[in-house]
């Protein structure tokens, strides 16, 4: 067994930034980090690129102390059926599934430890809710956290409130990409060309962010910061206020992501 080796099985877009960034902050050599990926043309391109080992599921899991289960919520069954060694920190990334369902399905006292990561990891700038099994120690929860905190910030929860934290950060950049098309949607409604639509949209949204991370403001505050009475802000805020029709739909889908994570455990 490798001690010093970690195993990311898939290879898929989250799989791909947990290498990236492990490689790129210097927390394993690429030569201690393993893919198993199906994808035999795709676990190739990665081995090549970040300089890493690839091999099957069971030589991958055999060779290493730390595995990463980063494969679709409807393959983990089939992965963990084929898992022989379970002496291993278990680390899954698969939104729904619980800490118990991975106890069950592969045996004996496996440390696991639950993530909920999201999109932005791509670029390094992701948010992780995660939460430990029955078995899990304090060391592996410092583990897991030093591994994901490679693709952005980490916060621990109780596992009871995970799938409220996969509704609202791990499905949230989609709510904010749905948003986005809306407003250049509506900005070209306006006349303006889809070019320069984009660019407002997006230096717009940036730059509001920044000032929410930074300024320390609400963003209650801000919003009144920047709706004089009698303005234009405030008459487009009186649209989307309008019998808390935005706050409604909002409870109403972050309720049915929250009822869908609840469900892929069943």
């Amino acid at each position: 067994m490798g001690k010093n080796k970690i195993g990311i099985i898939g290879g898929g877009n989250m799989g791909e930034a947990l290498i990236k960034g492990l490689v790129g902050k210097k927390l394993f050599a690429p030569n201690s980090i393993l893919v198993c990926e199906v994808d035999i043309k795709r676990a190739q391109s990665l081995k090549k690129k970040y300089h890493i080992g690839a091999g099957d599921l069971n030589t991958v899991v055999a060779q290493s102390s730390v595995v990463i289960l980063a494969v679709k919520p409807q393959d983990m069954e089939n992965v963990l059926s084929q898992i022989t060694e379970h002496n291993k920190l278990f680390i899954s990334i698969a939104a729904g599934l619980t800490t118990k369902f991975f106890e069950k399905r592969l045996g004996g006292r496996p440390r696991v430890v639950r993530a909920m990561p999201n999109m932005p990891a791509l670029i390094g700038e992701g948010i992780a809710g995660i939460c430990t099994g029955k078995y899990a120690t304090a060391a592996d929860l410092r583990k897991a956290q030093e591994i994901l905190n490679t693709i952005g910030e980490t916060v621990i929860f109780k596992e009871s409130m995970m799938d409220a934290v996969t509704a609202v950060s791990g499905s949230g950049p989609a709510y904010v990409f749905l948003f986005v098309e809306q407003w250049i949607a509506a900005a070209i409604s306006l006349g303006l060309s889809k070019i320069d639509a984009r660019n407002l949209v997006y230096e717009t949204l940036a730059g509001s962010a920044h000032l929410l991370r930074k300024t320390g403001f609400t963003a209650s505050d801000l919003r009144a910061k920047v709706t004089s009475k009698g303005g234009t802000t405030e008459a487009a805020m009186k649209i989307f206020l309008k019998n808390n029709t935005f706050g409604k739909l909002m409870k109403n889908a972050l309720a049915a992501a929250k009822k869908r994570a609840k469900e892929l455990a069943k």
